[in-house]
């Protein structure tokens, strides 16, 4: 069977690269959070927390059971490399970059969509409250509706 989701996802560092972490809101295709992710990163760049709250949050629908991502991403140098319509050029990127094309191509299907930060509140402040955790140390903050 078909399970549709949407992923929003955002990075945040206190000094670039500084004190790191990733959000990542998961909605069913109606909308309803699923649940919601913190993670912390340790001394990363704006743009490596970008990667990994794109990355939990794919990592988060294939573990449950998705088969079609539609994400949205408020940093459009995530979003361009993401398409292919960018290149990846730094290591540590490259490296991130690698792993979102392995997880994006385990979906029937993947797409990606550049945001105005505006509307991705909700994903900002998971990443912003991630920053406060020890590195690896991962919050899954469960939606209002099952997803079984």
């Amino acid at each position: 069977m078909d399970k549709h989701c949407i992923i929003e996802f955002d990075g945040a560092s206190k000094g670039n690269p500084g004190r790191a972490g990733s959000g990542a809101v998961l909605r069913d295709s109606d909308g309803s959070v699923i649940a919601s992710y913190r993670e912390g990163l340790g001394t990363a760049t704006s743009n490596q927390a970008e990667y990994r709250g794109l990355n939990r949050g794919l990592e988060a629908a294939r573990e449950k059971g998705y088969t079609h991502v539609k994400a949205y991403g408020d940093s459009e140098l995530v979003v361009k490399q993401t398409r292919g319509e960018w290149q990846v050029r730094h290591p540590r990127m490259a490296e991130q970059w690698k792993q979102t094309n392995e997880l994006k191509n385990q979906f029937k299907s993947f797409d990606i969509t550049h945001v105005p930060r505006e509307y991705n509140s909700e994903a900002d402040s998971h990443a912003n409250s991630a920053t406060y955790l020890q590195d690896g140390q991962v919050q899954e903050i469960p939606g209002k509706k099952s997803y079984y």
